[in-house]
């Protein structure tokens, strides 16, 4: 899927353990990973019973056991193998091993195109994709109008971009920057996520931005160069991140969007 691997210590790649279990809990329940799996959750629709869910590219299935514990049937693709046993274990500590299935796998398959989704979740996964107009036609093949597609990718217009980005690529020198995380290929922006999602036939319905506010930057000169984690700005993206132009200045963008035609 991707252009670099993860490291071999990454919960991606490792041997699934109890231990390694816990510690993908305790990322998840982190506050910026916490907030933005509560804006995927407020996004989906109301009642999930009986409904069919496909979460490409979900890694160890926290979203995917969650839409299972509201009573979707979820179908989880991922292609590590020891993420998607990870997720299994999630699954059977929450009960839901009936609702959840794993494909190993880093494409959307003829097989998972000729189901219908009810619900689509791509989330932080376009940026790793090569071919991301492909990748997003195969998506919609999966789902008829109507149905709903939730995407989130990193932000170019954010103003963690504007500070960390031009830091990282002017004065350190990293022309290739592209975020976080080593296995990204690409940045968007509002307007070429847009094109993106149009040009696959789905319709924006609403925007999100999660970490508005760059506290790791901001807290860098006041704690010297300590690292913080500000819950109460967290709770800023909950509250306000879903209001323009909050939710277009975020460095994670949610988008929410309709599949209109087939």
């Amino acid at each position: 899927m991707s252009g670099a691997p993860y490291p071999e210590d990454q919960w991606t790649r490792a041997e699934p353990t109890p231990q390694v279990l816990a510690q993908y809990i305790r990322g998840s329940e982190g506050a910026y990973n916490r907030t933005t799996f509560g804006v995927f959750e407020r996004l989906l629709p109301a009642d999930l019973r009986g409904r069919r869910v496909l979460d490409y590219g979900g890694g160890a299935g926290w979203m995917a056991v969650r839409c299972a514990e509201l009573g979707a049937q979820v179908t989880l693709v991922d292609a590590a193998t020891n993420a998607l046993r990870l997720a299994l274990m999630l699954a059977q500590t929450r009960g839901v091993t009936d609702r959840l299935e794993t494909v190993r796998g880093g494409r959307v398959t003829p097989d998972l195109q000729r189901r219908r989704f009810d619900v689509v979740i791509a989330k932080d996964i376009v940026e790793h994709i090569p071919d991301d107009h492909r990748f997003l036609a195969e998506l919609a093949a999966c789902q008829d109008p109507g149905a709903l597609l939730l995407l989130s990718s990193q932000n170019r217009r954010s103003l963690n971009y504007l500070l960390e980005g031009t830091y990282r690529r002017w004065w350190c020198g990293e022309r290739d920057w592209c975020g976080w995380d080593p296995t990204h290929l690409r940045f968007y922006t509002p307007a070429s996520l847009r094109r993106l999602l149009e040009g696959a036939g789905y319709r924006l319905k609403r925007w999100w931005g999660v970490y508005v506010i760059p506290y790791d930057i901001l807290s860098w000169p006041l704690l010297l160069r300590k690292r913080i984690v500000l819950e109460g700005l967290h709770r800023f993206d909950l509250r306000f991140g879903r209001w323009f132009p909050f939710n277009r200045w975020g460095w994670n963008t949610i988008i929410a969007a309709e599949r209109v035609r087939s």
